[in-house]
């Protein structure tokens, strides 16, 4: 039995102010220069997800809180009230716009174990609240709020944030939340006060570490329990986008491969971001399976018996198909199924309802822009793979000449086949 996902501590995040990129290499903010965290919060105000004050100050040994570090870790990872990424999770169901619009019936919706989030019981008239941040925190699981059930749900979100704090936010933003989970208590987070931290901490300080997010001190420690600085804070952020963003190649366009009774027909994914890491290509499990289930019959465009669904705490994908779903877990090659009897069946994950499986690959997903990763071996297609499906083989097609790649999914199963 999977051992579920309930962390043990709380979860904050920092503020960044709606943020505009400065024209020259240097960002105008007077008291950043020579100090130790200048390159990277350069790099972030330049990026534009956040900004000086008026005065042409940064403020770097200023506390952040938890709100704060919140809207900071959201607006880096594009998911701004608004924005068609924050859509995504704004109701719990993947929705997509443009060419991919998908109408799911709202009665279709199935409930999911841990999937929906208790409210924050002091957040309601609080700023970050008003300006959409928290329900998109909350519904893509970069806070949790079981972290605060011992506070009765309370966030307390202006209180300064801890190191701890945002190393647990940075593993949630990066996906690597089920690694942070597994038992860590033997292992060596590489820090001088490692003996100073308890075994839950661990997992995330090493997922993170891993990740190259976390920075010590001079002296090589961490010092997790102490508040954060708006420069700690950028910093790590900022290295949490440069881990995240590796490799993505824009050039890269992916198509599906349909499989139906009358053959294969391939159909382009608008707006896939393709990542190309160690001679792994990773594509957005959710817009692919999305075109998957699109097409056109008499006219009308929908999807039959399909929709995406992600899970925040577990920050799993649930990628449901007529009479079987698949849940893939971000940062794990491990891949939950099970068969549905009826179309109509309500479709409940726990701990009995479904089957672990493994794809046929150790490559963990990625997250990129809070969309789920998954990383495929590119292969050209020949008449001995041609039927390779997902989930299950780790292959996707390559056209290295049209820089173009191919996922062929699974045949659907119906009922009587």
């Amino acid at each position: 039995m999977r051992k579920w996902l309930l962390s043990a501590v709380i979860i904050g995040l920092l503020v960044s102010l709606p943020a505009t990129c400065f024209a020259s290499n240097d960002t105008g903010l007077k008291d950043l220069k020579g100090h130790w965290s200048e390159a990277q919060v350069t790099k972030a105000v330049k990026t534009g997800w956040i900004n000086g004050y008026p005065d042409k100050t940064f403020r770097p040994e200023n506390t952040i809180t938890r709100a704060e570090f919140t809207k900071m870790a959201l607006a880096a990872d594009r998911l701004i009230p608004g924005s068609d990424n924050a859509l995504l999770y704004e109701t719990g169901k993947q929705q997509y716009k443009g060419d991919t619009e998908i109408a799911v019936n709202s009665e279709d919706q199935r409930t999911l174990t841990e999937y929906e989030q208790k409210p924050l019981t002091d957040m309601n008239s609080h700023w970050l609240t008003k300006q959409g941040w928290t329900n998109i925190a909350l519904n893509y699981g970069m806070l949790v709020s079981e972290d605060y059930a011992h506070s009765g749900y309370r966030f307390d979100p202006d209180k300064p944030i801890t190191r701890y704090e945002m190393a647990i936010i940075m593993d949630r933003m990066l996906g690597l939340v089920n690694p942070s989970m597994y038992d860590h208590s033997g292992e060596d987070t590489g820090f001088t006060d490692d003996g100073n931290m308890k075994d839950w901490q661990k997992g995330y300080v090493i997922e993170a570490r891993k990740a190259g997010v976390l920075q010590g001190y001079p002296d090589g420690s961490y010092h997790g329990e102490r508040t954060a600085t708006r420069a700690e804070a950028v910093t790590m952020v900022q290295n949490a986008l440069d881990y995240m963003e590796k490799g993505i190649d824009k050039d890269i366009t992916v198509k599906v491969i349909h499989h139906n009774y009358s053959g294969d027909w391939e159909q382009n994914v608008p707006e896939a971001m393709v990542q190309s890491v160690d001679g792994i290509l990773y594509i957005p499990a959710d817009r692919c399976h999305a075109v998957d289930y699109f097409y056109t019959d008499r006219g009308v465009d929908y999807a039959s018996g399909s929709y995406v669904t992600w899970a925040p705490v577990t920050q799993g994908l649930i990628l449901n198909r007529e009479m079987k779903s698949y849940l893939i877990f971000a940062g794990s090659q491990d891949v939950y199924s099970r068969h549905m009897y009826s179309q109509d069946s309500p479709f409940t994950l726990d701990a009995y309802s479904y089957e672990p499986v493994q794809m046929n690959t150790v490559i963990p997903p990625r997250m990129l822009y809070g969309h789920l990763m998954i990383g495929l071996k590119p292969v050209e297609k020949t008449d001995s793979n041609k039927e390779n499906c997902f989930p299950g083989d780790n292959t996707i097609f390559w056209d290295a000449g049209a820089k173009s790649a191919s996922l062929r999914f699974k045949p659907q199963e119906r009922s009587g086949s």
